[in-house]
């Protein structure tokens, strides 16, 4: 039980939660008027195609990196599995991942649009999905780094 209430929290207060409430909001109160703005915007090609790529190198990039967040290379003892509260940093780094992933399919959504005539709801939800993935991934940096500064620390003194 103690173990689901950490997921919950974990994933539901976070600054992901309140940014996908914010693209929705914004959706809702200004979406005729992104629409009006959007309506003489060409947009390249290039650009999007790129755009649309960036969650998708996040999730790529968080991954790559949450094996060096768990498993440190200065850990040779594995100083970090042992912490009583190792699982907690799991939990972090898995529910970061299930936003990375979400932030991901909504770029996708985003990518389905019809781009020559873009729609507010498509625009937002590239912006949200980007913004997001960029959170996550500096989410998991930030630890990434506590981490190998916490062992090193720990290490040296043994």
């Amino acid at each position: 039980m103690r173990i689901i209430l950490e997921i919950a929290r974990t994933f539901f207060i976070s600054l992901e939660f309140p940014l996908v409430i914010a693209g929705v909001a914004i959706q809702c109160a200004l979406g005729k008027r992104i629409d009006h703005l959007l309506s003489g915007v060409n947009i390249s090609d290039d650009l999007f195609k790129w755009a649309i790529a960036i969650p998708s190198a996040l999730l790529c990039w968080s991954l790559v990196s949450g094996r060096k967040l768990l498993f440190p290379e200065k850990d040779k003892s594995s100083i970090l599995q042992k912490w009583q509260d190792y699982w907690r940093l799991k939990v972090c780094f898995h529910a970061a991942l299930a936003w990375n992933l979400i932030f991901m399919l909504i770029s996708i959504y985003a990518w389905m649009g019809d781009w020559k005539h873009p729609s507010s709801f498509h625009v937002v939800s590239l912006v949200i999905s980007i913004a997001g993935s960029a959170i996550c991934t500096f989410s998991i940096y930030n630890a990434q780094t506590r981490v190998e500064e916490e062992v090193s620390q720990y290490a040296g003194k043994s």
